[in-house]
């Protein structure tokens, strides 16, 4: 009682935080115990076409109802990096004094650096998202300067992919957020209920910044990992930001090429492309034919309820249209006109009907159609797919005869700060993947990396990019 009796005189930071942590524990136990009471109800939340959940944690967010307005900081409208040093939105605020300059030019020893970072749980989030004006200032949404006439005559889109650590997807925003830009969020259906609420509590306080109008529930390798990305590309093409380019990205990555006076490195770069789309391309027995040629299906563990994909011993139809399968990665920058062709070309509806029966569609979808030549796509590439320099993400797996210092996992390697030297020396936009929680100050040293060279305009050599991408 006397607790409470604190509570009500002085109505502190503290107190207001344990309240709304309470109140969202106590709405999801009443969720979680009507969802128990009526297995009707549960299966419609499990199931890929009901979003029950979703819309729940919609709601959750949804306090108040304000305009998205975004003001830039007096603070930073010159060079001042002391000020977002300072204010803490630069890395992580409890290891800010760890001095990064080492480790991105020599191997660092990951064991000397610190392990963990202060997280930030999604209630705070929520809570904070209820007065935008605080949210953007506490987490570090104007760190940066106006951009310049050419950026913003080149908006960029992107679509995140994600499931879990908000904190890390906020970091990553965080990094390539401009209010000229277009940001899709796409979340897993699996994610938790504060997961989803936490998510949309960014993108409201955010300009040009939303969650995706559907939302999957993603199966590893299977074609839901696909549609998450063309469900966002369907709300990008309606949306009013007329951007050029889209870049898709899971929540792990981060970017390593962006910044020489906010994103005109990233807007110099795609206008090198020239309308051309930045797709991998592999080709031969490199593509993993058995992930084609024989026909997947759903296989759901009754004990866990966790679903996968397993073969067939059926042979899977050949590609439509006498396709020929290219095998790409899930990421890369694509035109505007290519995901148009995308969203409305029967080769490419057709393609996606295939795509439902083989594994991992997602990796082989975008180049397939890039490098076909029976309808060439918009900025598609005729030549050998793979002479074509790919520079959308760099990660690296255990046959690429390159160390991994940190640790592998599904065959890809978990950058810690070991890596940097190696992440420093590549032509990639974003490096994938990085853990908030497994060495997190790989990215803490990206991020003032980032932003230093941001804020003094430093320029980089781009000679690599002139003679590679020149051509249409």
């Amino acid at each position: 009682m006397k607790f409470l009796s604190l509570c009500y005189i002085q109505w502190s930071g503290h107190c207001k935080k344990l309240f709304f942590a309470l109140t969202f524990v106590f709405t999801l136990v009443a969720v979680c115990l009507h969802m128990s009471l009526n297995p009707v109800n549960t299966k419609a939340v499990c199931d890929n076409t009901k979003t029950d959940v979703y819309q729940w944690a919609l709601q959750t967010s949804q306090v108040s109802k304000e305009t998205k307005d975004f003001t830039f900081h007096p603070g930073i409208q010159k060079i001042n990096i002391s000020y977002a040093y300072e204010r803490q939105w630069v890395g992580f605020p409890n290891v800010a004094r760890i001095d990064c300059e080492y480790s991105l030019k020599y191997r660092a020893i990951n064991k000397s650096y610190p392990k963990t970072v202060k997280r930030i749980l999604p209630i705070l989030f929520i809570e904070d998202s209820r007065n935008c004006s605080t949210f953007l200032d506490k987490y570090g949404y104007r760190r940066y300067p106006q951009a310049s006439i050419e950026e913003r005559n080149f908006p960029i889109a992107f679509v995140l992919l994600s499931h879990k650590d908000i904190d890390q997807v906020h970091f990553l925003l965080r990094a390539i957020y401009r209010p000229h830009n277009v940001y899709c969020l796409s979340v897993d259906i699996k994610s938790s209920v504060e997961f989803l609420a936490a998510t949309k509590s960014l993108a409201k306080c955010l300009p040009n910044v939303f969650v995706s109008s559907k939302l999957e529930n993603i199966v590893y390798g299977g074609y839901s990992r696909l549609m998450a990305d063309i469900n966002c590309f369907q709300d990008l093409v309606k949306h009013p930001v007329p951007w050029r380019y889209v870049i898709n990205s899971p929540g792990q990555q981060f970017p390593l090429r962006q910044e020489s006076k906010t994103n005109l490195e990233l807007v110099k770069i795609l206008k090198l492309l020239n309308g051309t789309n930045d797709v991998l391309g592999v080709t031969g027995e490199s593509r993993n034919i058995e992930r084609f040629m024989t026909k997947w299906k759903y296989i759901t563990n009754e004990t866990s309820g966790d679903v996968y994909l397993m073969p067939t011993s059926d042979k899977n139809d050949p590609p439509p249209h006498n396709l020929d399968v290219v095998k790409c990665s899930a990421y890369g920058a694509f035109s505007r006109a290519f995901v148009h062709f995308v969203l409305t070309s029967p080769i490419s509806r057709d393609l996606l009907n295939w795509s439902r029966a083989v594994y991992s569609p997602d990796e082989m979808f975008w180049a397939t159609l890039n490098y076909n030549t029976i309808s060439p796509a918009p900025g598609g590439f005729k030549g050998v797919p793979t002479n074509r320099p790919w520079l959308a993400s760099f990660s690296l797996w255990p046959w690429d005869n390159l160390p991994c210092h940190s640790k592998f996992v599904r065959q890809i390697c978990i950058f810690g700060i070991d890596d940097l030297p190696l992440l420093m020396s590549t032509h990639a936009l974003f490096a994938n993947k990085f853990y908030i929680n497994h060495e997190p100050m790989a990215l803490h040293c990206l991020d003032q990396f980032l932003y230093n060279l941001t804020m003094l305009g430093e320029p980089r050599d781009t000679s690599y990019y002139q003679n590679h991408f020149m051509t249409k």
